[in-house]
């Protein structure tokens, strides 16, 4: 990266694109949900697949942003971190650190949520061998 600006763009642009495809996860985890209730099991497989490539995706976006990371400070990358989390504990210095903020509180949002919806398909679909009642 040329300089911190550069870096907080490239960051602001990957952060919403993962933001997007948490979003389609967890309507895809919804959707989910309501194919089951339905006992439609084709539709369920569909959607299951397409959330598992959403996923992967979302993967990759994470991994983008954890190189781009390695390319910073560690003091500085911390601080970053913090942001991308959606904490301001240490005071945003520019529009886009405000935005990765923004993106990053809305991210965490839409991660528990989904992860809500998850547990409970997952419990209502496997009892107590479920992958979180293990945990």
């Amino acid at each position: 990266m040329e300089n911190r600006e550069e870096l907080l763009s490239e960051l602001l642009r990957r952060i919403q694109r993962n933001y997007v495809r948490i979003v389609e996860i967890e309507r895809q985890t919804r959707e989910l949900g309501d194919a089951l209730s339905r006992n439609d099991q084709e539709s369920a497989q569909l959607i299951v697949k397409m959330r598992q490539d959403e996923m992967e995706q979302a993967a990759q976006v994470k991994q983008e942003i954890q190189m781009l990371l390695q390319t910073v400070p560690v003091q500085e990358r911390e601080k970053i971190k913090g942001w991308l989390e959606g904490r301001s504990d240490q005071e945003p210095d520019s529009y886009e650190a405000k935005k990765i903020i923004e993106i990053g509180g809305q991210l965490t949002q839409v991660l528990n949520r989904t992860i809500s919806i998850d547990k409970a398909i997952n419990v209502k679909i496997a009892g107590k061998d479920s992958f979180y009642q293990r945990n």
